[in-house]
């Protein structure tokens, strides 16, 4: 759900890289510019940027760095629109936002839209035709939203439009077919794990209900591949689980796939090409600390692979994807909700 080659310096996955907690630096490439840290451990001003001149070479199977987002945040929710990904949402210490920071890919660059009228977190974030959608999400109370606002970039306009049939947060959102599919979260009168699948048509303003998927997942790791949407791994009603299945819009049906490697939630995950790309989150829904690992689902070989893992382990970020390259924006540390919120930008090339 996300131009790519803009200069940055690569962390390469095996190759004299020498990675702190707080810079990256790469044999005969000078210095990338430092990764941000927690808000405990110094403040913006405080983190140098040092670069040098270089030719960005695409090397598969390694992260890069982008510039920080302006504000470190945890369960916000984004998708991209062009070149450009819209990251809305979400908390901090201060509570729940409706801040909507957009992140120029070309550039690697921030701006300042709009903010959304209803602040949340756990919302599910899509865009069909330049239009982002923000639908459901949760308060600070953990009162799930039936909520669906609309922002046009072009004018910088929110508008309100047909709300969710049921509220959920911690749920999903993918595009097919021009149509917004919400998938799980947990319901407002839970917390109970849906499995409902819950399908808006943007053109008609209207929802619809779907086949409900076999086992009710939040915080799942979801996207859509071809014309199948592949939902993996997740919270449901009895912990963490590693149970994937697709599900078939043309039949309306879902069918039970090759598990993942590891149960987790709370990740970052998009689709490239024919694979699933699901990096980070938590293993455990008893405050573990989040996982570095990155896994790839591949429908049509139907098996999961490991992949380079991410420089930084995060909980609960943001994911996009914009030309074939995978985004992930902040998240927080070990704890749901987290005590430390960041504002990383780990970039992924296939």
């Amino acid at each position: 759900m996300i131009s790519r080659h803009s200069p940055r310096a690569l962390w390469p996955s095996a190759i004299c890289a020498i990675l702190t907690s707080i810079s990256v630096t790469a044999c005969g490439g000078g210095s990338r510019a430092v990764v941000p840290q927690a808000a405990e451990q110094g403040s913006l001003a405080s983190q140098r940027a040092v670069t040098a001149q270089r030719t960005r070479i695409d090397v598969s199977n390694t992260w890069t760095a982008g510039t920080a987002m302006p504000t470190r945040r945890y369960f916000a929710a984004a998708a991209p629109s062009g070149t450009h990904v819209y990251v809305i949402g979400g908390q901090n210490k201060g509570g729940v936002l409706g801040i909507n920071e957009i992140y120029d890919t070309v550039t690697d660059t921030w701006s300042n839209g709009k903010p959304m009228p209803t602040k949340r977190d756990g919302l599910a974030v899509a865009a069909v035709n330049g239009i982002v959608y923000a639908i459901g999400g949760a308060n600070d109370s953990r009162i799930a939203y039936t909520t669906v606002e609309a922002y046009d970039a072009v004018h910088n306009t929110w508008s309100t439009k047909a709300p969710i049939p049921t509220a959920v947060y911690a749920m999903t959102a993918t595009v097919d077919g021009g149509l917004i599919y919400v998938v799980g979260g947990i319901e407002a009168s839970g917390p109970l794990r849906s499995a409902l699948l819950q399908v808006y048509n943007p053109t008609t303003n209207v929802w619809a209900s779907k086949k409900m998927m076999h086992v009710g997942e939040s915080s799942a790791f979801v996207d859509t591949i071809g014309t199948d949407i592949v939902a993996a791994g997740g919270d449901a009603n009895t912990g963490n689980v590693e149970y994937t299945e697709a599900y078939d819009p043309s039949t309306n049906t879902w069918t039970k796939v090759q598990n993942m490697l590891v149960k987790r939630q709370l990740g970052c995950a998009e689709a490239i090409g024919g694979s699933l790309y699901a990096a980070g989150g938590v293993t455990s829904d008893t405050g573990s600390p989040p996982v570095k690992r990155l896994d790839a689902y591949n429908l049509s070989s139907n098996t999961w692979t490991n992949l380079a893992s991410m420089p930084f382990s995060t909980i609960g970020p943001a994911s996009a994807v914009v030309n074939g390259q995978l985004y992930c924006f902040g998240g927080g540390n070990d704890s749901n909700p987290p005590t430390s919120f960041f504002n990383y930008v780990q970039i992924y090339q296939p």
